[in-house]
């Protein structure tokens, strides 16, 4: 039976690192969230840094997500619903050259994970030697999170005949840091026979930090190629293969642990009475696996003069997570490996033109399937969404100088959990990007 309060509230997050934030752009979450091989001159694809390769103009790339979640408990039925805000992301990609074999250098700030939940669990218990069965109740909460500060570096080696052709590798690097507090209370109901023992509170506070690698590698190459004889716009054919990962990382992590009895003021604070045990600058590491995405894109590029842009695209990724090799202090938690399959496809009216909006804004639609990597009940935990999204340009574009500003939105549908769960959770998503451009490192040709 779960009780939940506070506004933002995810049980799942109390184990692991808490629960996983979406690393995709908000461009790639309209389709699924496939990254592996997706390439943009609007967009920043920090997945997979060989991408980096490919950004064309200054660009700066920030997005926030809202989400509602609703917690269902089967048995006894209840339901618990909550609002959650948090940024998604802040990050600047600038080209270091302008000859066909580009370099892109990125920088960024981002979220990892979150945690935050409160939970109230009433139950009934029989203590030892006594033969009494009453009534215990037990508060779980905790909050924190890790985030993520990183840049990135990529080189795209073009092929001479035809520049559709190429070949990306790219890193990013960075430092990451963050918290986990938990606290467990334990108290006895005013009907309680043992009402006037005294409450526990178990506090755990985690502090951790370190460093993250992130290579990845992307291939291009066109499947075919044919022009209209009248319009003479051409069309191409280019499938995308990539593949990138994140290397195992060992986070330094200093620990504080209370185990203590406790009253409360009249204030509803926390009086503490006792502290049966208390440790302070505890040492250790915290081990987070490597964890792999892989996938192809195949898209339709037109060409028209000097002018091209992509008409439609489609893609698949797969990505998976030894989780089950995580080590908190030398000891595993209740999480098992996860897998995800992403689909997607992207499509626009007439990405040439310039008349209508709606007609050169770019549609997304997509679906992923896969496995949690929390496993709080032990019969783990399946997720699945259906995504769509719409980009759209707010000013005209100007041939002279290929300047955008481009809105990306998202939403997604889905469920965590299935039938074999007590508990699972619906939810809704809806995220909003702002991609604009900038002229920076131009020389002056009229004064």
């Amino acid at each position: 039976s779960i009780n939940a309060y506070s506004q933002e509230n995810s049980p799942f997050s109390r184990y692991g690192v808490g629960d996983l934030y979406p690393q995709q752009s908000i461009a790639s979450r309209g389709m699924g969230g496939v990254s592996a091989a997706f390439t943009s001159t609007q967009a920043i694809n920090t997945i997979n840094p060989a991408s980096y390769g490919y950004i064309g103009i200054v660009t700066y790339d920030f997005a926030l997500s809202i989400d509602s979640r609703t917690l269902i408990n089967a048995s006894p039925v209840e339901k618990y619903k909550s609002v959650n805000f948090l940024p998604s992301y802040l990050q600047l990609g600038v080209p270091l050259t302008k000859k066909k074999n580009g370099v892109g250098l990125v920088f960024g700030i981002r979220p990892y994970t979150r945690i935050n939940y409160s939970v109230n669990d009433g139950t009934r218990i029989t203590y030892p030697g006594t033969g009494v069965t009453d009534s215990v109740q037990q508060i779980y909460g905790g909050n924190g999170g890790l985030n993520q500060v990183f840049a990135g570096l990529g080189k795209t080696w073009r092929g001479k005949k035809n520049q559709l052709n190429a070949i990306s590798i790219g890193f990013n690097g960075g430092y990451e840091w963050g918290q986990k507090f938990t606290s467990t209370i334990i108290q006895f109901p005013s009907d309680s026979t043992f009402e006037n023992w005294y409450s526990s509170n178990s506090t755990d506070t985690t502090r951790f930090w370190g460093l993250f690698l992130n290579p990845g590698i992307m291939v291009n190459f066109l499947v075919k190629q044919t022009t209209d004889p009248l319009t003479k716009i051409k069309s191409s054919y280019v499938l995308g293969l990539g593949a990138s990962g994140t290397l195992e990382q060992d986070l330094k992590a200093s620990r504080d642990v209370t185990r203590q009895t406790f009253s409360y003021n009249t204030d509803g604070s926390l009086k503490p009475i006792d502290s049966v045990y208390k440790a302070s600058g505890l040492h250790g590491k915290v081990n987070i696996p490597m964890n792999f995405n892989g996938g192809f894109m195949l898209n339709k590029m037109l060409t028209n003069g000097p002018y091209q842009a992509k008409k439609w695209g489609i893609g698949v990724d797969y990505s998976y997570t030894p989780w089950s090799k995580y080590l908190f202090y030398g000891q595993p938690d209740q999480v098992i490996n996860s897998w995800f399959i992403r689909g997607g496809i992207e499509y626009s009216p007439n990405p040439l033109g310039s008349k209508s909006t709606l007609a050169t804004g770019i549609y997304r639609f997509g679906y992923y399937d896969g496995k949690d990597y929390i496993d709080a009940d032990g019969n783990g935990y399946k997720v699945r969404a259906f995504t769509f999204g719409y980009s759209f340009n707010l000013r005209k574009f100007h041939s002279y100088d290929n300047q955008f500003t481009m809105i990306n939105t998202a939403f997604e549908f889905g469920k965590r959990g299935s039938s074999v769960n007590n508990v699972t959770e619906n939810f809704f998503k809806i995220s909003l990007g702002l991609s604009l451009s900038d002229i920076w490192f131009i020389k002056r040709k009229y004064d």
